[in-house]
């Protein structure tokens, strides 16, 4: 029997309930579909809009929204403050085993490192953001959308995870956190193999920063495992990501200082005013927004035509 309507408290009519399961609920069962109009109306999303719909993986029934849905739910709450999330490539190689149901056959889907997205939901009403963590091997399926979009897919699941546990949102899922096929993490599990790649990759970026900065390796090495705390022998996984992490950002803002120095050469300007200006529109915290700030310094520079530059070398000359 379809849900009825014959308390005032549903928003829909039975002949919108028929149109429901004869489209955005098709193949749900009675049961099915009662609880999927009962989290609709919980949510305030519209069936009609594909706000909200169903899908049926052999006798496994899901219910899902995009990440706009949840972030339409945050809106409504009147609590929400706002999100960031960042996302960073770790070389900690994985594969996806997984059944091609259209082939009837096993495939795979490798690669040497994974993306990690990091999302912080902030809430008007809490002192503390949520944050979550998810890691590429965590969620891809190595379908659909997964090997081309590795950012874009992740970033969704982020969101969708932490939107979740900052709204108490339950029974709604992505599809991007569901498979319709059997997957298997193959690679995901090889710690050994992991805590090597990532100390490789942790020594050739320092080794890059002791070349900006001009110090050795060893010291260099030191000075950030002692700027975050993290004795190197006795290190993890995370340890190490973070490090890595660090490291980047500490090479991001050479590669700015040496930017910011150049520039100030070619333009005439003084270094501690054009320092100055930069900092203002610069998050020296994140090596996205450090990049944005060095490629407005190239580009101040690259407008600069050579008669000008000779012009500025002559006026020198006269003082």
């Amino acid at each position: 029997m379809l849900p009825t309507t014959a308390n005032n408290e549903s928003p829909w009519s039975r002949e919108q309930v028929e149109l429901i399961k004869r489209t955005v609920a098709k193949g749900a069962s009675d049961d099915e579909l009662k609880l999927f109009l009962h989290l609709a109306a919980r949510y305030d999303l519209d069936p009609f809009t594909r706000q909200i719909w169903f899908i049926k993986y052999g006798d496994d029934a899901h219910i899902f929204t995009g990440r706009d849905g949840f972030l339409h739910i945050a809106h409504r709450s009147g609590a929400f403050n706002g999100m960031q999330t960042q996302i960073r490539e770790e070389p900690v190689p994985f594969e996806i085993k997984f059944f091609n149901k259209r082939e009837k056959r096993w495939d795979s889907f490798k690669r040497e490192s994974q993306f990690i997205a990091t999302c912080t939901v902030f809430r008007k009403d809490m002192g503390q953001p949520f944050k979550c963590e998810v890691w590429e091997s965590e969620y891809s399926t190595g379908q659909g959308l997964w090997p081309t979009k590795r950012r874009v897919m992740i970033q969704k699941v982020a969101e969708a995870s932490t939107l979740r546990r900052a709204f108490d949102i339950s029974g709604l899922y992505l599809p991007e956190e569901v498979s319709e096929n059997d997957v298997e993490v193959v690679s995901g599990d090889q710690p050994t193999l992991a805590f090597s790649k990532l100390k490789e990759a942790l020594l050739s970026k320092v080794s890059e920063l002791a070349q900006l900065s001009g110090g050795d390796t060893d010291s260099v090495l030191k000075k950030v495992c002692h700027i975050k705390n993290v004795d190197l022998a006795t290190a993890s996984d995370n340890d190490l990501q973070t490090l890595i992490a660090h490291t980047n950002l500490l090479i991001a803002r050479y590669k700015l200082k040496t930017e910011i120095e150049d520039t100030a050469e070619l333009l005439g300007l003084d270094m501690t005013t054009l320092t100055a200006q930069v900092k203002k529109s610069c998050d020296l915290n994140s090596i996205e927004s450090i990049n944005e700030a060095i490629q407005e310094l190239t580009k101040q520079r690259e407008n600069v035509s050579p008669e000008d530059e000779l012009l500025r070398l002559a006026e020198e000359l006269l003082i």
